[in-house]
C-alpha cells in the first residue's frame, strides 16, 4: 500500500467522488484546503504518475454596467426602432429619440446601429431624418447574448451557443462586456492513480524540517522528507501598486524632464482668446462651432487680461499687423474672444508660457486635459489627455522638431516613426506623426510644427519655436497594448494586475 502525504491523499480521494476528472475549484471546495497547498500536491502527484494536469486558455464574459443596464431596458437602438413603432411606424429620428426617452449622446449611436442592423428605412424629408418601420424586428444575436448574461456574473465563452460568442467582440467594442482571459486548470486521475485509490492510501508522517530529534531517535527513517521544487510557482501576490496609465503618465514626464523640459499648467476654462485667437485661428474657423469645443453658458464672457496684445492680435488677424502677413481679413470681434469654452488643446498653456517668457532659450510641456465634443468609442473620447511641448531658440529648425519626435518615440519604446506633412492654422511648416498599434495599425499621434509669425510677434517672440501635441491616450494604448481607450480608465482588479509596463 502506497504512503502519501495526507494533502496528496485528499486530493486523490477527492477526484475519486467527483468522476475522476475535474477543474481545480472542485477539489478545492472538496477538500478546503489552499491553493497553494492544492497544486503543490498536484505537482507532487503528477511527479508520480497518479494524476494528471490539464491546462488551457479559456475566455470569461460578464456584462459591464452599461451592459448590464442595456439588458434591462433594450439596446438604444431596439428603443429607437420601438419609439417609432409606437409613433405609427414613421416619425423623425428627433420625434422617435424623445419618445424613446434617449440621451442625445445616445442617438447617433443608436442611429448608427440602426443602419448597420438595417432595423429601419432612412430617408431626408424637409431637413429631417426621417425612420420607417413595417413591424418589430427580431431579436439579434447581440440582444441574445445580454439577455442570457443578465444576473449571471462571469461566464466561460466556451459555454455560449456559437451565435452568443460571435456577437462578443461587437458587444465589447461597444462596452458592454467584459472580456478575460484565465488559465483553466484540470485534474484527472491516471490509470495507476485509480489502482491506487481502489487499493487504499496509507498516510506517511512528513516534516520539511530534519530535526535532532529526529536524528537521535533514529525516526527520521519513518519519516518523509517534503522535497523543495524550485521550479514550483510561490503563491500569488498583489502588492499595491499604481494604475498603469498613472504610471506612463509619470514616465513621460520623467523623461521630458530628463531633456531639460519644464512642465506648465493652465485653466480647463479658458477664453477663446488664448484657446483660438492667439493661434490665429480665425473666429470663423469651424473649430469654434459648438460640435467641436464645449461653450460654457453660465459665466458666458472672460476677461482679456492684456489690452495691449488684445490689440496686436486684432490688428494680425485683420491685416496681418507688423508680421507681414495680409491677416484673415475679416473684422475681428473682441466679444468672440471673451467667450469662456472647456480648452480643446494645450496650445492654450504654450500661448500664456511664452507670453511670461520671452528670451530664449524655452523649454516647456504640459500633460493635462482638453475636451472637445465627440462620439465615444474604440478611439475617441469627449475627455481625453494632451501632451504638448514648444522649444525656443535661436536657429531652430524643423530637423531639431523631427529628431525630437524622433527621439521621444524611442525613449518611450515606440518603435518605428512616421512623418508626412501637414497644415494647421498656427504652423508653417507643420507635421503629422504616426506609430504603429498591432490592433490598430498606424495610428496618428502627434501634430507639430513651426509656430507662425502671425502667432508669435505679437506675443513679443523674436526667435524660432516649435510646438508639438501629443493625444497622449493613443500613446498610452499602444505601449499598454490596449485596442480600446476606455480600458485606460478601468477599475476592474482583474484587468489591472495583469498589465505591466515594459520598463517594469
Amino acid at each position: 500500500m502506497a504512503k502519501l502525504r495526507k494533502d496528496e491523499a485528499e486530493i486523490l480521494t477527492a477526484l475519486k467522488n467527483l468522476g475522476g476528472r475535474c477543474v481545480v475549484n472542485e477539489v478545492l471546495k472538496a477538500t478546503e484546503l489552499e491553493d497553494a497547498a492544492v497544486m503543490r500536491a498536484a505537482l507532487a502527484l503528477s511527479e508520480e504518475g497518479l494524476l494528471r494536469i490539464h491546462e488551457r486558455e479559456v475566455s470569461w464574459v460578464s456584462l459591464t454596467e452599461e451592459g448590464a443596464h442595456y439588458a434591462e431596458v433594450g439596446l438604444p437602438e431596439r428603443r429607437l426602432v420601438r419609439s417609432v413603432i409606437l409613433l405609427g411606424g414613421k416619425a423623425s429620428v428627433d420625434e422617435a429619440a424623445e419618445k424613446a426617452g434617449l440621451e442625445k449622446m445616445l442617438v447617433s449611436i443608436a442611429l448608427g446601429w440602426v443602419r448597420r442592423k438595417g432595423l429601419a428605412s432612412l430617408k431626408k424629408v424637409g431637413g429631417k431624418i426621417v425612420l420607417e418601420v413595417s413591424g418589430e424586428p427580431e431579436e439579434d444575436v447581440d440582444e441574445k447574448l445580454l439577455s442570457n448574461l443578465k444576473g449571471k456574473g462571469e461566464v466561460a465563452a466556451e459555454s455560449l451557443d456559437r451565435l452568443a460568442a460571435e456577437a462578443i467582440p461587437t458587444l465589447k467594442a461597444r462596452n458592454l462586456l467584459n472580456v478575460s482571459g484565465r488559465v483553466r486548470r484540470e485534474f484527472e486521475l491516471t490509470q495507476e492513480g485509480w489502482s491506487l485509490v481502489g487499493r487504499g492510501v496509507e498516510l506517511a508522517e512528513e516534516t520539511s524540517l530534519l530535526s535532532p530529534e529526529l536524528i537521535a531517535t533514529g525516526r527520521w527513517r519513518d519519516v518523509r522528507l517534503r522535497q523543495y521544487d524550485v521550479t514550483a510557482l510561490p503563491p500569488t501576490l498583489y502588492p499595491a501598486r499604481k494604475h498603469p496609465y498613472t504610471e506612463f503618465l509619470e514616465e513621460a514626464r520623467r523623461i521630458l524632464v530628463g531633456m531639460g523640459f519644464r512642465e506648465a499648467e493652465g485653466p480647463f476654462v479658458e477664453t477663446e482668446f488664448w484657446n483660438f485667437d492667439v493661434l490665429f485661428q480665425a473666429q470663423d474657423h469651424p473649430a469654434r462651432e459648438i460640435h467641436d469645443s464645449y461653450i460654457l453658458r453660465k459665466p458666458r464672457l472672460g476677461d482679456l487680461e492684456d489690452p495691449e496684445l488684445a490689440e496686436k492680435v486684432r490688428r494680425t488677424h485683420e491685416d496681418g499687423g507688423t508680421t507681414g502677413s495680409r491677416g484673415w481679413g475679416y473684422r475681428w470681434d473682441e466679444n468672440i474672444a471673451r467667450r469662456l469654452v472647456l480648452r480643446t488643446q494645450t496650445t492654450a498653456v504654450s500661448m500664456r508660457y511664452l507670453a511670461e517668457h520671452k528670451q530664449p532659450p524655452i523649454k516647456m510641456f504640459c500633460l493635462s486635459k482638453v475636451f472637445r465634443p465627440d462620439v465615444l468609442d474604440a478611439k475617441h473620447s469627449m475627455e481625453f489627455t494632451q501632451l504638448e511641448g514648444i522649444v525656443g531658440d535661436q536657429d531652430i529648425t524643423l530637423r531639431h522638431l523631427l529628431g525630437f519626435l524622433q527621439s521621444f518615440a524611442e525613449a518611450l519604446g515606440l518603435g518605428e516613426v512616421r512623418f508626412k506633412p501637414s497644415y494647421f492654422p498656427f504652423t508653417e511648416p507643420s507635421v503629422e506623426s504616426f506609430v504603429h498599434h498591432k490592433a490598430l495599425g498606424w495610428v496618428e499621434f502627434v501634430g507639430a510644427g513651426m509656430f507662425r509669425p502671425e502667432v508669435l510677434k505679437p506675443l513679443g517672440i523674436g526667435f524660432p519655436v516649435i510646438a508639438w501635441g501629443i493625444g497622449f491616450d493613443r500613446l498610452a494604448m499602444i505601449s499598454l497594448g490596449i485596442d480600446d481607450i476606455r480600458e485606460l480608465y478601468t477599475k476592474r482588479l482583474d484587468v489591472l494586475r495583469k498589465r505591466s509596463l515594459r520598463w517594469m
